[in-house]
């Protein structure tokens, strides 16, 4: 009994150290396939590791090429040609105006009156009045050159700049360097835009659709140099030497030329401008443009922002007229003062008044008159860079001088007008 006892556990017992033996060999197979596959992969990686160290060092081949050719500026800087690289550092903006004025009182005639001072001269009509284009790479201390120029054609642009209906113009181009002297001193040679005024001939930068009769005592372009700088973050100097006071000229073969300056001072709430500009008007001049014949403007701007959706301006010139050569002597003076109230977002209100006193011929009107005017708008933005305007303007001509463009008595026009405008 006993011996077969001992036979059974001996059975038992061999059979489970067979099968722990056969189970111990399966785990050593795969360990071992385990290990072929990692051997494998070091294999791939190392490989792959090589052609990534090739690639790389095409790279930076093609890299050092590219930066020596100039195509690209920097290690990390992306591959672009370098009309790319120059649009980069060139701002392009601009605005298409268009609308349709009409003469409430006083209705013959196809010109609105007092042209000479009233910028949208033709009456009754549906215009362009704007298409402009401006191209502007401001120079900085990390790059001192630049350039600004802008273009433009539309009947109220043209008016304002000698050019016919649809001539396309040049209303100002100039080559900048800013000087490292002190704050920086920019230098801007070629045809500049007038600091002066409270109003710009940009129909998108004022609050009306008419600039006002101020406007027009005061230059709008010349050609020359100019130079001007920020002397405090607050106080800012800009001086000039141009070739005419009025007369929007390339060039000047005349010795005389003209000269003017502002200083400036922008603060939080409120700004001042006071400057001026003397020497040759050469539109004023007898004898075939020779002699002596000189202009003097001086101007101040008043600007307050007394709240967020509020903001006024005031605006005073004084005109005078002298020379030995001039065949029109005297003065002009013209205030005015005009302010935009916010009503919403997107809705806005404003009205300018303006009162002129002439002595002399001044731009097509005549000499020893009174003028006022009396300015209402609205503006809406219709959409994300698009502004409709309603506009109603009066003008009163008292004219005491017989000889000249009215024949004595009073005038007066009442003009609506209704413009849409996009600025980008």
């Amino acid at each position: 009994m006993r011996s077969k006892l001992i036979t059974v556990v001996t059975a038992v017992a061999s059979v489970l150290l067979v099968a722990q033996v056969a189970a111990a060999d399966q785990v050593q197979e795969q360990l071992r396939l385990m290990e072929q596959r990692m051997a494998e992969m070091e294999d791939r990686l190392q490989a792959t590791s090589d052609e990534l160290r090739t690639a790389k060092a095409t790279v930076s081949e093609q890299q050092s090429l590219l930066q020596d050719s100039g195509l690209i500026e920097g290690e990390d800087a992306d591959i672009r040609s370098g009309a790319g690289g120059f649009l980069d550092m060139v701002s392009i903006s601009g605005v298409v105006a268009a609308s349709y004025n009409h003469r409430l009182i006083n209705t013959s005639g196809t010109g609105n009156q007092n042209e000479g001072l009233f910028k949208t001269p033709d009456a009754n009509t549906f215009q362009v009045d704007q298409v402009w284009m401006i191209l502007d790479k401001t120079p900085e201390d990390e790059s001192r050159g630049g350039f600004h120029a802008e273009f433009f054609t539309g009947q109220s642009a043209n008016s304002q700049n000698g050019t016919g209906d649809d001539t396309v113009g040049i209303y100002s181009a100039y080559a900048s360097y800013l000087a490292p002297i002190g704050n920086g001193v920019q230098i801007d040679a070629g045809r500049l835009g007038t600091p002066l005024g409270a109003e710009v001939v940009q129909t998108n930068g004022n609050y009306f659709i008419t600039q006002g009769s101020v406007f027009g005592l005061q230059p709008v372009t010349y050609t020359g140099v100019s130079l001007s700088t920020q002397l405090t973050d607050e106080l800012g100097l800009i001086v000039g030497a141009v070739n005419d006071v009025y007369s929007n000229t390339f060039n000047s073969p005349s010795m005389d030329k003209a000269y003017y300056g502002q200083l400036s001072y922008g603060g939080d709430m409120f700004g001042l401008n006071v400057g001026g500009i003397w020497g040759r008007d050469s539109g004023n001049c007898g004898n075939g443009g020779d002699g002596e014949c000189n202009t003097s403007v001086v101007d101040v701007v008043l600007t307050a922002d007394p709240t967020e959706n509020l903001s006024l301006w005031a605006n005073f010139d004084w005109k005078h007229s002298g020379g030995d050569n001039t065949p029109t002597h005297g003065d002009a003076f013209g205030i005015s003062g005009a302010g935009r109230l916010g009503v919403t977002e997107t809705v806005g209100v404003a009205t300018r008044v303006e009162y002129i006193k002439t002595e002399d011929t001044l731009n097509g009107t005549a000499d020893d008159n009174e003028l006022v005017t009396l300015t209402f708008t609205t503006d809406w933005t219709v959409a994300e860079g698009l502004v409709a305007r309603a506009e109603i303007r009066w003008d009163t001509l008292v004219n005491d001088f017989d000889g000249g463009r009215f024949t004595g008595g009073r005038n007066d026009q009442l003009t609506g007008l209704a413009q849409l405008y996009y600025e980008f």
